[in-house]
């Protein structure tokens, strides 16, 4: 056996060796955190701080960046393998319907926050009485009860701003494109956009057979998480506001 091959096998023997013990260190920081939880007292609830009650955030800037983040929850399903086999992005991903709902749902009443200028300007620290937030909450609910994707698009576009602005009109056009070529319910009930929100198996109760898979497919997720994107720059610029 040559020199170079001998080098070769034995740092071949320490990467894994070094792979290994990095395997014991995982291991034992899981079952430490697992254990951690797995005894804590009853009592261990979260606690807010004192004097402090947790209600409807009505910072719009929030809602779309809380938005985002959702419709970035992609499913990959194809990555790319860098340098000693480390799994790299996702090439291949797409977003499950209640995770795309979800998302857009949260986003689009952020858009519908915008156009209220008590909303529009508050700064972290902001008091707002009980009253309004319980106004605003009750309000935004009644976009859809249900948490229809395209009635909440339809009060969206009536929102002056948006009407007088072609980008977001037609974002909002797009996104209504892609619920109904997408994730428009296959369901029948009366809460039919809130119960898509769960996994769904499809039954026929003719032959008595049923499948998981038959759910049609899904766009790439690239283009949906730019689209969002896009749109959340293009609202901070109409509105020009910034957190604070």
């Amino acid at each position: 056996m040559s020199t170079n091959e001998n080098l070769d096998n034995t740092l071949e023997g320490v990467i894994e060796e070094l792979s290994r013990r990095e395997q014991l260190d995982l291991d034992e920081k899981y079952r430490f955190w697992c254990g951690r939880f797995a005894s804590l007292p009853e009592n261990s609830n979260r606690k807010l701080k004192d004097g402090l009650i947790a209600q409807v955030e009505l910072q719009p800037w929030r809602w779309v960046q809380h938005g985002l983040d959702l419709i970035g929850s992609r499913k990959g399903f194809g990555t790319i393998k860098s340098t000693g086999s480390q799994q790299g992005p996702d090439f291949q991903a797409y977003l499950p319907y209640s995770v795309f709902q979800m998302g857009a749902e949260v986003f689009l009443k952020g858009m519908w926050l915008y156009q209220h200028d008590e909303c529009r300007n508050l700064k972290s620290d902001t008091y707002t009485t009980q009253e309004r937030r319980e106004y605003f909450l009750e309000e935004s609910k009644n976009l859809s009860r249900n948490h229809d994707l395209l009635e909440i698009i339809r009060h969206v576009e009536s929102i002056a701003a948006y009407k007088q602005d072609a980008w977001l009109t037609r974002f909002l056009k797009i996104v209504g494109g892609i619920s109904k070529t997408y994730y428009l319910p296959v369901t029948n009930s009366k809460n039919r956009w809130a119960d898509e929100r769960y996994p769904k198996r499809f039954y026929n109760d003719v032959s008595r057979r049923s499948a998981a898979d038959a759910h049609r497919s899904y766009p790439e997720h690239w283009p949906i998480s730019r689209l969002f994107a896009e749109a959340g720059a293009r609202l901070e610029s109409l509105w020009k506001t910034r957190v604070a």
